[in-house]
């Protein structure tokens, strides 16, 4: 019994993100000229990261063992991520809602509040760009580096991709949920941008120090390098199992985080 209920309960889960993904899409196209405005000014974006990443291909230097066609992988992996970053756009309107005490509606709904608010509204308008050419990137650098194609390769590399995604979700989460105990986030933001930017080449760019940094002090490039490395058997035993340690620990210390931070929530009717 105790296992049915669950399965119903996950299969609402799934029908609710299906719904709040329609939904979303379909007030987004209600204002086309917006929709288009806001696609035009992130492909715009998108032109500027590939122009730095036309530059290492016409150039055909190695970074260290990855070839130009290698690059384009972990180029790729970074806009996608990208894309799921600027999807989550329910994570981004905590702020506001907290402060003007707007999140009483969501208390009368059934379900996880948690989930009602990260994924209850989408940004495809900014995220298509992105995870549309990520994806295209992704597959172009794979074929062209000759990289084997069957299962256990391609198995992995989804997995880490999920892996990332998940890791995400709680690297914009975490940080946004400061916002109940202080007033605003202030500079906040713009250092978790900066930190995210490390990823938009490969981690084998750095040095050692760096990296060591970047994978075990502040694990900023699990976000995006771990699939491309995965693939091209540069994972050690401790990295892949770190690789899914980091992403789930982060998914449990958000969960706990925003459990700790809603009790300080103070609704419009105080």
């Amino acid at each position: 019994m105790k296992n049915r209920g669950e399965r119903r309960r996950l299969r609402w889960y799934i029908k609710m993100l299906t719904v709040f993904a329609r939904m979303s899409l379909q007030s987004q196209l209600e204002y086309r000229l917006n929709f288009l405005a806001f696609t035009s000014v992130e492909l715009g974006y998108m032109i500027i990261k590939l122009l730095y990443l036309a530059v290492v291909v016409n150039a055909g230097v190695n970074i260290g063992p990855l070839t130009p066609d290698m690059v384009m992988i972990f180029v790729g992996t970074y806009i996608f991520m990208t894309g799921v970053w600027m999807l989550l756009s329910g994570i981004n309107d905590i702020p506001l809602k907290v402060f003007y005490g707007e999140m009483d509606m969501l208390l009368t709904k059934p379900g996880s509040l948690q989930f009602l608010q990260t994924f209850g509204r989408f940004n495809f308008g900014l995220a298509f760009p992105n995870m549309a050419a990520g994806i295209v990137l992704m597959i172009v650098g794979w074929v062209r580096a000759g990289i084997p194609v069957n299962f256990l390769q391609v198995a992995g590399f989804i997995f880490y991709l999920c892996m990332g995604m998940l890791m995400t979700y709680s690297f914009i989460l975490i940080p946004t949920l400061f916002i109940f105990w202080t007033a605003s986030l202030g500079g906040l933001g713009s250092i978790i941008s900066a930190t995210w930017d490390f990823n938009n080449m490969p981690m084998l760019m750095y040095n050692k120090v760096i990296r060591a940094i970047g994978t075990y002090v502040l694990p900023v490039f699990l976000l995006t390098n771990w699939a491309g490395m995965f693939i091209l058997h540069q994972l050690s035993v401790l990295e892949a199992v770190w690789g899914i340690i980091v992403p789930i620990g982060l998914l449990i210390l958000s969960r706990h985080l925003w459990k700790r931070a809603f009790r300080r929530y103070q609704s419009a009717g105080g």
